[in-house]
C-alpha cells in the first residue's frame, strides 16, 4: 500500500469539489464520482477524468479510498445504503471516510461491519463555494479504524500541504464546537457590529472599512503575540467606566447587551492574565444599568 490510492467522491458539493480538484492536482487519480444530481457529478468527473457512477456503492467498489462529502445527517443513512449493497468479507482493501467536523467514525459503523475500513477527515477551512486554490497550512482532523487508513490520510493531507490532527476517540463534537465559535460566530459578531453601526446611519461599505481592519488586525495580533497579549480594549485597561458606557448604549437592544455581557465576562480571565484587577470590571458587567455611570477613562481605541 505504498502507492497512492485511487479516490472516489460521494457528494459533489463545496467540499467534495474542492477536495477532488486539489487531490487531482496533487497527483491522485480520482476515478469515480457520484452525486444525486448527475449534472454536477458529470461536470467534476469531466474535469478530473473520472467516471460518473449511478449509485454510491459503485464508487466504493471502484476506488481504494472514497471521500463521503455529504451533509452530517446524510452520513449514516448513506453508509447503511452502501453497506446493504456490498458483499461481506471481500478480500479487497477498501476504505471510506466522511468529512464531517462533528460526526466521528461511528457514523460509518454499518460499513465497518461489512469489512470496509472507515474514518473521518475534516479540513478546518471555511468552504463557501468559491474556488479553493490551496489548502496549504490547513489542519485536517483525522480518525481511522486501522493504521493503513491513517497512513493514507496522513499522505493525502501532506500532499495537500496541510497538517494532520489526530482527534481522540469521542471528542469530535468538542473539536467541532471550538471551530464553530472561532469561524461561524466571528461572522455573527461582524453582523451584529455592522447592525449597531447602521443605527448611526453608517452604511455597509463604510462599516466594512471600520470593522474589517479591526478584525484582521486582531487575527494578526493573535498570530504574532498569542493570547492573552492580543486582547485590546477597555478590559485590559481596567476601564470600568467605558464598559458601563458601552452597556448603557446597548440597553435598548437586549440581545446585543446580553451578548456583550457574556463576552466581557469570558474575557475577564484574559485581562486578569495581563495583570488587571478585574473586580471593578466584573461588578460593572454584572451590575444594574439603572445606576449612574462612573466617569469614562482610557484612550479611545477599541
Amino acid at each position: 500500500m505504498n502507492t497512492l490510492p485511487t479516490l472516489g467522491i460521494l457528494g459533489v458539493g463545496k467540499v467534495g469539489s474542492a477536495l477532488g480538484r486539489l487531490a487531482h492536482r496533487a497527483g491522485y487519480r480520482v476515478v469515480a464520482v457520484y452525486n444525486r444530481d448527475p449534472a454536477r457529478a458529470s461536470s467534476l468527473a469531466s474535469d478530473l477524468g473520472a467516471e460518473v457512477c449511478l449509485t454510491p456503492e459503485q464508487v466504493v467498489r471502484r476506488c481504494d479510498l472514497t471521500l463521503m462529502t455529504v451533509s452530517d445527517d446524510a452520513i449514516s443513512p448513506l453508509a447503511s445504503q452502501i453497506a446493504g449493497a456490498l458483499d461481506a468479507g471481500s478480500s479487497t482493501y477498501r476504505a471510506l471516510v466522511h468529512t464531517s467536523g462533528a460526526r466521528d467514525l461511528a457514523a460509518l459503523s454499518t460499513l465497518h461491519e461489512r469489512g470496509v475500513s472507515v474514518g473521518s477527515l475534516h479540513p478546518a477551512y471555511p468552504f463557501t463555494g468559491q474556488e479553493v486554490s490551496s489548502l496549504a497550512g490547513t489542519a485536517f482532523a483525522a480518525e481511522a479504524s486501522d493504521s493503513a487508513l491513517f497512513d493514507w490520510l496522513d499522505a493525502l493531507v501532506d500532499r495537500l500541504g496541510g497538517q494532520t490532527l489526530h482527534i481522540p476517540p469521542g471528542s469530535k463534537a468538542l473539536y467541532h464546537a471550538s471551530l464553530v465559535i472561532a469561524s461561524n460566530y466571528m461572522v455573527v459578531l461582524y453582523a451584529l457590529a455592522e447592525r449597531l453601526l447602521g443605527q448611526l446611519n453608517i452604511g455597509q461599505e463604510m462599516a466594512s472599512m471600520v470593522l474589517l481592519p479591526l478584525m484582521r488586525g486582531s487575527l494578526e495580533n493573535i498570530a504574532a503575540q498569542g493570547v492573552p497579549l492580543a486582547l485590546p480594549g477597555p478590559l485590559v485597561r481596567g476601564d470600568a467606566g467605558t464598559v458601563a458606557a458601552n452597556m448603557s448604549a446597548l440597553a435598548s437592544d437586549p440581545e446585543a447587551l446580553a451578548l456583550y455581557r457574556s463576552l466581557a465576562l469570558a474575557a475577564l480571565p484574559l485581562a486578569a492574565a495581563r495583570g488587571v484587577d478585574t473586580g471593578a470590571l466584573r461588578a460593572t458587567i454584572e451590575g444594574d444599568l439603572t445606576l449612574p455611570l462612573s466617569p469614562m477613562g482610557g484612550d479611545v481605541c477599541a
